[in-house]
């Protein structure tokens, strides 16, 4: 009787999701489009397109009652002012191709300088640079750190320049390094910097960047909910960035989250749903650039005490991805004070999944969005992730279909992010997965007690099994 009134349970709560529509997350998706194509093919921060992009969700929330501010912040970075330049010099003299075979990073410096490159390992600790010599090009493979660690660590070893090549297999690619670097810094396909290492003495190259410092004024876009019965010392934050990178409109990143969660907030607002604890909506500026639109809203609310009401903060950053997987932050990844709750809101998603019958798995909790700086400061989170630049396995193939060998979303930090790089049917589940565990969360009596209370399930032993397997061989769940 008691597995019969649980069975009962889960369908109610499943059912109380269903609301949402995916058809409607696909008319935001096509308005941020049509801004995109208003406005250069882009909606980064910088730029009239993101501008126009807040104008669209504050008008879209204005037929709610939802409390709406614009929160304003400015940050400096870099553009280009001159095309850059990399070259081989000798042995051979070779000139290659920009957005082909590498990129700028976000924050590179500028300089022109000419070095033989010399291999740094994944460049993550100064022990990597034992032996380095002064005046050569770093040659970085893409590791476990951030990227701006491997610079400031090349510098500090003497290198001119950096070069950082991407995963075997995965293309080209683009990131940020997190704040204005003093020297040029490149990415580049593995597949180029196997062609440099191959031979002996390794090659001679030229890089040049000519950036020039700016500041710019961008803004968030935070909406509270108005049921003054709720719980306002318990917050739950909803939040994902709204801004593209500068090369594409961005539609998957982050187009996708920010559209469902525009949705939820709407939906929410038209059924008058009641719940036990405050809601706040969040589209954050200025991810692409480092995290600086949720990182300048967190450092306000530790400024103010605000951040001790919140609960919570869900993260949904790339939820359509066309050759997707079902990726769930992995709460035990997480600081052991905040490990318990965010281990139940994991079990909230991966319980919906595995009822529904949709096969799903863990992606790392290594806060590389805009969850990052509410970890950070001691707010548990959780999420959905449908993959990147990663390339999807055969394996994996298995369990989500799609093509094998090749990335999650081959239009990754490209123009080509367009309304045509949208899978469906994975966004109408990850929104009906999201509202659900939205639900969840915020009709929660007590909610903290709730996320501090053990799991039903033995939750270590479960862990095991699930890691116990090979890291290349990962484990799935079938309902």
């Amino acid at each position: 009787m008691k597995t019969t009134v649980l069975v009962v349970l889960v369908v109610c709560l499943v059912a109380s999701s269903i609301a949402i529509s995916v058809e409607n997350i696909m008319g935001h998706l096509e308005a941020l489009q049509t801004i995109a194509d208003l406005n250069g093919g882009t909606r980064a921060a910088p730029s009239t397109g993101y501008n126009a992009s807040v104008d669209y969700i504050v008008n879209q929330l204005k037929q709610t009652n939802y409390t709406v501010t614009v929160q304003p912040f400015t940050f400096s970075t870099v553009e280009q002012v001159s095309a850059p330049i990399l070259e081989q010099v000798s042995p051979n003299s070779e000139t290659y191709k920009q957005y082909t075979q590498y990129n700028l990073m976000t924050y590179t410096g500028s300089g022109d300088v000419t070095g033989q490159i010399q291999l740094a390992g994944d460049g993550c600790e100064s022990s990597d640079f034992s032996g380095f010599v002064s005046g050569r090009i770093a040659l970085i493979e893409r590791g476990i750190c951030n990227f701006s660690d491997k610079v400031d660590n090349a510098v500090a070893a003497g290198a001119p320049g950096v070069i950082i090549f991407n995963y075997p297999g995965d293309g080209i690619f683009s990131g940020t390094l997190g704040s204005i670097k003093s020297v040029p810094v490149f990415a580049i396909t593995d597949v180029l910097a196997a062609t440099w290492v191959v031979g002996s003495p390794l090659p001679t190259i030229r890089m040049f960047a000519d950036m020039e410092t700016t500041t710019v004024y961008t803004m968030n876009v935070i909406a509270d909910t108005n049921t003054f019965d709720a719980r306002q010392d318990s917050v739950v934050l909803v939040g994902s960035h709204l801004d593209s990178v500068e090369a594409g409109p961005g539609i998957n990143d982050n187009g996708s989250g920010s559209a469902a969660n525009l949705e939820m907030a709407l939906d929410m607002y038209r059924n008058g749903v009641k719940v036990d604890n405050h809601v706040r909506f969040a589209w954050w500026g200025a991810e692409e650039f480092g995290l600086l639109g949720s990182e300048y809203y967190v450092s306000q609310v530790v400024a103010s005490g605000e951040i001790n009401n919140i609960a919570l903060n869900l993260n949904f950053d790339m939820i359509a991805s066309p050759n997707y997987y079902r990726g769930i932050y992995d709460g035990n990844g997480a600081s052991a004070d905040i490990r318990p709750a965010c281990i139940k809101i994991d079990e909230l998603f991966s319980g919906y999944f595995d009822f529904a019958g949709l096969s799903w798995n863990y992606t790392a909790f290594d806060g590389r969005s805009d969850y990052g700086p509410f970890i950070a400061n001691g707010v548990p989170a959780g999420g959905l992730f449908t993959g990147a630049e990663v390339v999807k396995t055969p394996e994996w193939r298995k369990y989500f279909g799609g093509i094998a060998n090749a990335a999650f979303d081959t239009c990754y930090h490209l123009a080509c992010d367009d309304i045509y790089n949208i899978n469906q049917s994975v966004l109408s589940e990850n929104a009906h997965a999201a509202y659900y565990v939205l639900l969840e969360l915020a009709q929660q009596p007590a909610l903290r007690t709730w996320l501090n209370s053990s799991s039903q399930l033995n939750i270590q032993k479960a862990r095991n099994v699930i890691h116990s397997t090979s890291k290349t061989s990962p484990h799935f769940t079938l309902a």
